[in-house]
Formats: structure tokens, C-alpha cells, sequence
């Protein structure tokens, strides 16, 4: 069988990559540790990591935390695969810096890090993500040919604070409206959770009214997407900086103007291939990325939603470490 292939930027260069047919030992044991299950983003994640483990025949554990407000759980399911004797971790981080201690620990004894998708402040074996900030600044850039000349009025939603992902979206929101007509109010940082998000953007709504455009993180859009479908009153444009299952279902609808992808189930997949790379003792790239591409109604036909979503019906996917 073939194996998959993806046009990725690779050290800042397009390349196609192919990942390894299989691992050349099938007793590796790698954790892959994801900031929580409760973002459908994540499920694509998850099942992407499950895949691809499958299909190169090693052994994977896949753990999630409960929310971007649980580090020391995140800390603990760390520990817990030490103690479980993995070889190499992946690591979809809570925060830039709340596990350096163990990445520097894991490095210094030879255990691959493989930094995946929010980004970690540490020095890695390798990364497997893009950069939020250009994320960001592509969904600005479809809201301002959306907007034409007029002023507009924005609301933001980011998402968790001290996430690396966020703080480098919005680095790239602010420094693209630089210049620009429009008013920019802050809706307030949160986790991605519905409880969260839908408490922040109701507030918002009710203290300030309703904007022309809503931007943000996807769990904050999907809820808007919803609950402004319920409202007679002025509707403002939805856009989110990044791209969940909800997402695709509400931009297919018609609630939701556009995202950008930045394919997290490519990402989960080429994390493993680069981990068992690392084990197998060959030098990896830096850093290893699909490439950003906007999805609207009108691109939902032709892009290969299988980078972005897990197949329909798949939920989550949690499996632990077997013991040695």
C-alpha cells in the first residue's frame, strides 16, 4: 500500500512528504498528550494520531486534559507515561511554558519531543504546526474584502490565555488591522469549551450590541453561529481563525462566512511520523507544516476535508499506554 503524501512547508520550503511505510520496531511506545476532548477540533486530532499509529504498527497512548485551566492534570498524564516507559512524547501543549521541565528532562535523556499544533516555548525534537498568527491574519484578510471600504465594528474572541496558539493569533489580528477601518472590542479570554465561550459572547452581545463582524476561536463562532440564528435582530458575519467539524457544518449553511485550515489531522499525522523518525535515529526538519488555506462555501467541494475532520461518526479517541 502507498503511503500518504502532503504538500507541506518544511524549514520554510514546499516540499512533498511521504510518510514512512511503517516503523521499523513494532514495541515503540509514544504518548501524545492533547489539552482536552471537549474542542471537536481535538477529535480530529485524535483520531489522526490513532491512524497513523495503527497504520506504521507501533504502540501509542492518546490522553487528553480536561481544559486549558488543567495543567497539573496535563503534568500528571506526563508522569504517568514516563512511568509507563514511553520512548517518545507528542505534545499538543496547555501552555508555552508549563512543561519545560519535563520536554528539557525527555530531551536530556535521548525521548523525542515532538511539539504539536499550539506550540511550547522549549526547544523540541522537531514541530509539527503553523503559525496562528498567519492563521489569524487570513481570516482578517477575508473579513476586509468582505467589508469592502465601509468601517466596521469587530468583536474578538481568542480563545484561552497564555496558550501559545492564541497569543500568536492575536499578535497576527492586531498587527493586520494596523491601518484599517475598523473598530476592534475584546470579548474576553476563555476556554474552549461551550460554557465558556457562550458565556463570553453573550455578555459581549449584551453590553455592547451586536458588532458587523464577529471573529474568533471555534468553539466562541460555533455558539454564535446558534445562537444569533435565534434572533430577529441585526446579524453580524461570522468568521473563526481556525477550522473544527462545526465550523465546516455552519460554512456549508451559510452561518459562518469562512476559516482558515490549518489541518490538524495531517498535523496529528505527519506528529507520529515524525517521532518514529526521531526513534529510528534520522535528523529532522525543525519544523514541518501544512500549508494555510481559507475554506468558504465556495472551497467546501474541493478541499479534502479528511485533513481537516475525522470520518463522520467518529468521536473522540482516548486510549492508554499498555503496560509493559
Amino acid at each position: 500500500m502507498t503511503s500518504p503524501s502532503y504538500e507541506l512547508v518544511v524549514d520554510g520550503k514546499e516540499q512533498r512528504w511521504t510518510l514512512l511505510p511503517a516503523a521499523s520496531n513494532k514495541a515503540w511506545r509514544i504518548c501524545a498528550l492533547l489539552p482536552n476532548g471537549r474542542d471537536r477540533y481535538w477529535w480530529g486530532v485524535s483520531w489522526g494520531l490513532a491512524e497513523e499509529a495503527k497504520r506504521q504498527g507501533l504502540q501509542m497512548g492518546i490522553y487528553h486534559a480536561n481544559s486549558y485551566a488543567d495543567l497539573p492534570m496535563q503534568k500528571k498524564q506526563w508522569a504517568d507515561c514516563v512511568a509507563l516507559g514511553a520512548q517518545a512524547f507528542i505534545i499538543g501543549a496547555i501552555s508555552a511554558d508549563g512543561l519545560n521541565q519535563e520536554i528539557e528532562a525527555a530531551i536530556k535523556d535521548g525521548k523525542p519531543v515532538i511539539d504539536l499544533i499550539n506550540g511550547v516555548s522549549a526547544q523540541t525534537t522537531s514541530r509539527s504546526l503553523v503559525s496562528f498568527a498567519d492563521m489569524s491574519r487570513q481570516a482578517v484578510d477575508y473579513l476586509l474584502r468582505h467589508a469592502g471600504e465601509r468601517r466596521v465594528r469587530v468583536a474578538w474572541f481568542p480563545g484561552p490565555a497564555g496558550a501559545t496558539w492564541v497569543q500568536d493569533g492575536e499578535r497576527g489580528l492586531k498587527s493586520r488591522l494596523v491601518g484599517e477601518a475598523v473598530d476592534l472590542s475584546f470579548g474576553g479570554y476563555g476556554p474552549t469549551d461551550a460554557a465558556s465561550q457562550s458565556t463570553l459572547v453573550r455578555k459581549h452581545l449584551a453590553e455592547f450590541g451586536s458588532p458587523d463582524y464577529i471573529i474568533g476561536n471555534a468553539v466562541a463562532i460555533e455558539f454564535a453561529a446558534r445562537y444569533l440564528s435565534q434572533r430577529p435582530a441585526a446579524q453580524p458575519k461570522l468568521l473563526a481563525y481556525y477550522v473544527n467539524e462545526e465550523i465546516v457544518a455552519n460554512i456549508r449553511k451559510g452561518l459562518v462566512l469562512a476559516a482558515p485550515t490549518d489541518k490538524p489531522v495531517t498535523q496529528a499525522r505527519i506528529s507520529v511520523d515524525l517521532a518514529v523518525r526521531a526513534l529510528q535515529g534520522q535528523v529532522l526538519p525543525k519544523r514541518v507544516s501544512p500549508k494555510i488555506e481559507i475554506l468558504d462555501r465556495a472551497r467546501l467541494d474541493s478541499m479534502d476535508l479528511s485533513e481537516l475532520l475525522p470520518p463522520k461518526g467518529q468521536w473522540l479517541v482516548r486510549q492508554a499506554l499498555q503496560p509493559l
